[in-house]
């Protein structure tokens, strides 16, 4: 499993770990959504989760669900400038594309009709 952030994304990261350390909030990595272009990643500071796995990169510990690694074989994190504001940005080492198509899209349908 790898997880490998950029100077800026370690930056980044300092800065809110020590915002949200004195509230016992860590940073944790999520699954937003799945769709057929890709799986979407977002960090959030919450309390541990106990189903979480603690990877520890440098200094900094992020928290993770145990069955995302083992699925996206870890993540990239880097930042990006969005609008007026920096957020990071979470790329997984192996993109998954399922989702649910039906709910979702109409690339379900059209692989039926073939």
């Amino acid at each position: 499993m790898l997880i490998k952030f950029s100077d800026s994304a370690k930056t980044y990261l300092d800065k809110k770990i020590a915002f949200y350390n004195p509230a016992r909030r860590v940073p944790r990595i999520i699954l937003a959504e799945r769709s057929c272009s890709g799986a979407v990643f977002r960090l959030f500071f919450d309390a541990p989760a106990s189903e979480d796995t603690v990877v520890t990169v440098g200094d900094i510990k992020l928290h993770i669900q145990a069955d995302l690694i083992n699925e996206f074989s870890g993540f990239s994190l880097d930042v990006e400038h969005f609008f007026f504001s920096t957020r990071l940005r979470i790329e997984p080492i192996k993109q998954s594309y399922r989702c649910n198509c039906d709910a979702k899209c109409n690339q379900s349908t059209a692989l039926r009709s073939q």
